[in-house]
C-alpha cells in the first residue's frame, strides 16, 4: 500500500486523543487539540440477526490506511498512534504530521463497530448533535449516512478541521483532518482527501 514519506464535544468529561500541535521549527510550545471521541457505550445489547454486520477489532489501520490523497497538502507522517475507540469494539489510528513550514496537524480514522445498527446509528446521530464543528452537509456516496463538518480556530496559529462521518449497518467511521499553519488551509483541500479516504476506508472493514 503506498504511503507517504513523509470535532470536540460539548461534554465534562475530556476524552483527549492526543493531538500535538506545534508551530514554526518548533520555537513555541501550543495547545493539545484533537477530535471528539465518541460517547462511551454503557451496554452491549443483542447482535442484529439478519444484514451485513462488521468487524474492526485487530484491523491495522495504521498500516493498510492509504495515504496517498493527502499528497496534495504535502505533510510528512511524523508517528502513529493506534490506540481503539472507546465507545464501542473497533479499530483507529492516529497520524501525527508535520507541514513544510514545521506546523503539525493530524489524521484520526476510526472505525466502530458495536453490535447492532441501532447502536451505530445512535453513535453516528450523537457526533452530529454534539460536535462543535459546523455543519457541510451530506455526503452521498458513502455507507447508509455520512455527513460532513468543519471547523477553523486560531490557537496561536490558523487551524483547519474537517470531519466526515458514516454510518454502514453496525460500522461507524470517522475520518477527521485537521492542518495547522501561517494561512488557512481552504476547506476544499481538506474535503476531497478526507472523503477519498473515507471511502477507502470502509472497504478495509470486513464483514463478520
Amino acid at each position: 500500500m503506498a504511503r507517504l514519506n513523509g470535532p470536540g464535544w460539548r461534554v465534562p468529561v475530556a476524552l483527549v486523543l492526543a493531538v500535538l500541535v506545534s508551530g514554526c521549527g518548533g520555537e513555541s510550545s501550543l495547545p493539545e487539540l484533537s477530535p471528539p471521541a465518541f460517547p462511551t457505550a454503557t451496554a452491549e445489547p443483542t447482535p442484529t440477526p439478519t444484514g451485513p454486520r462488521y468487524g474492526a477489532v485487530g484491523l491495522d489501520l495504521c498500516e493498510l490506511v492509504d495515504l496517498d490523497p493527502l499528497a496534495t497538502l504535502a505533510l510528512t507522517v511524523e508517528s502513529t498512534d493506534p490506540t481503539p475507540p472507546q465507545a464501542a469494539p473497533g479499530a483507529a489510528c492516529l497520524f501525527k504530521l508535520i507541514t513544510r513550514s514545521g506546523h503539525l496537524g493530524s489524521l484520526r480514522v476510526e472505525a466502530a463497530t458495536p453490535a447492532t445498527v441501532a447502536d451505530a446509528e445512535r453513535l453516528y446521530r450523537d457526533r452530529g448533535e454534539f460536535t462543535v464543528m459546523l455543519p457541510e452537509g451530506g455526503v452521498p456516496g458513502l455507507g447508509d449516512q455520512a455527513a460532513a463538518f468543519a471547523r477553523r480556530t486560531e490557537p496561536g496559529f490558523k487551524y483547519a478541521e474537517y470531519m466526515i462521518h458514516v454510518q454502514l449497518a453496525n460500522l461507524m467511521l470517522l475520518v477527521w483532518l485537521a492542518v495547522g499553519g501561517n494561512e488557512f488551509v481552504p476547506t476544499a483541500q481538506l474535503a476531497e482527501p478526507a472523503r477519498t479516504i473515507a471511502g477507502s476506508a470502509l472497504a478495509l472493514v470486513p464483514q463478520n
